[in-house]
């Protein structure tokens, strides 16, 4: 194996995908803009570089900025946030939207693909970098409620935004220091068993440092990884092969996301468009129907990690898991039992009332 390009085993990245285990990390050559270009590549454009009196320098091969004054800086984002917001979703992220990943990574700083989502009318949750802060709590992530995380910032949030050659600097503080992504989102993304990586920029050194920070290169057999590039060349897919066991699969995004994009139409498990998936809340209910008491209050544990209701739950937990010892020890009478049963479901649901209130 050389890393050129292989057969795609569709099966295998269907099953994954059924079992939530399929990452997504797109990259700045998915969005594409109308007239076949990148948006990145737009974005330049409109900078009007290298005239552009915000911006000292831009390093090319890096895509990084030089700023002689933060104020510049400031004005700069400006600019950037609005190309970015008058950017609409393609065809191919629209696809991407209505695939059933549960986490979707990305590498560029827009919303492109949230507002993909939220014209679908689909649930899901967002979060992104923050320079020297605490990364943002999350819901585990599902394929009814996905995570998509903007790995290198934000255009809501300037400090966010990895511009500068010194703004990197700082996110590899966040990373040595471990804190560069949610504490589940890293325990999330060390249970999958396949990752698909579009249009990223492998040859780019600090992309490199993120895939370790990933742990790809420390599993390097234990999952498997494949990637569709239209620029990655001969010498790069060897490299990317070599050090971190990623199979390229296609030079053609776009043909490779229709195709997915069928086989999982065919497979019913596209996302529909105007149907808000079964909110978790809706599984707790039906879990407690089923007398499925603990998984429904685990459920409940995910959803309200981080809101005032957290606590509540943790109470709850408690209270059942005394139930049960008690129940398990034949000491409950079977009144006792069923009182005690139906106050415990009165509680999940009192519970998970309040919790879609929020």
């Amino acid at each position: 194996m050389n890393g050129n390009t292989v057969t795609i085993n569709w099966e295998f990245i269907i099953d994954k995908l059924k079992a939530e285990q399929c990452l997504l990390v797109l990259g700045p050559e998915a969005y594409v803009a109308a007239n076949g270009s990148t948006l990145q590549d737009e974005l330049i454009r409109q900078l009007a570089l290298p005239n552009n009196e915000n911006i000292q320098k831009y390093y090319k091969e890096d895509g990084f900025f030089l700023f002689d004054d933060p104020y510049k800086r400031t004005l700069a984002c400006h600019q950037v946030k609005a190309f970015y917001r008058s950017a609409q979703p393609g065809e191919t992220i629209r696809q991407i939207a209505q695939l059933p990943f549960h986490v979707i990574l990305t590498v560029t700083p827009d919303k492109v693909l949230p507002s993909a989502f939220e014209q679908l009318n689909f649930s899901f949750q967002f979060g992104h970098y923050k320079k020297n802060k605490d990364p943002q709590p999350i819901k585990a992530p599902t394929a009814a409620l996905p995570l998509i995380y903007n790995v290198f910032g934000c255009t809501d949030n300037e400090e966010s935004m990895v511009l500068t050659h010194n703004d990197l600097y700082d996110y590899f503080k966040s990373i040595f220091a471990r804190n560069s992504m949610p504490g589940r989102l890293s325990l999330v993304l060390q249970e999958v068993k396949n990752i698909i990586f579009l249009g990223v920029p492998f040859e780019q050194w600090y992309f490199q440092l993120l895939l370790r920070e990933l742990g790809i290169h420390q599993q390097q057999y234990e999952f498997t990884r494949f990637a569709a590039s239209q620029s990655a060349t001969k010498e790069l897919r060897t490299f990317c092969y070599e050090q971190f066991k990623i199979n390229f699969i296609s030079n053609h995004i776009d043909e490779f996301i229709q195709e997915l994009f069928n086989r999982c139409r065919q497979e019913g498990l596209l996302r529909r468009e105007g149907v808000t998936p079964t909110s978790e809340l809706d599984k707790v209910k039906k879990l407690v129907a089923k007398g499925e008491m603990e998984e429904a209050i685990d459920l409940l544990m995910d959803y309200t990690d981080g809101t005032t209701l957290e606590d509540d739950v943790a109470h709850l937990a408690g209270r059942y898991r005394k139930f049960r010892k008690r129940a398990m020890k034949g000491v409950l009478y079977q009144e006792e039992k069923t009182v005690q049963e139906a106050q415990l479901i009165e509680a999940i649901l009192e519970i998970a009332t309040e919790a879609g209130a929020i």
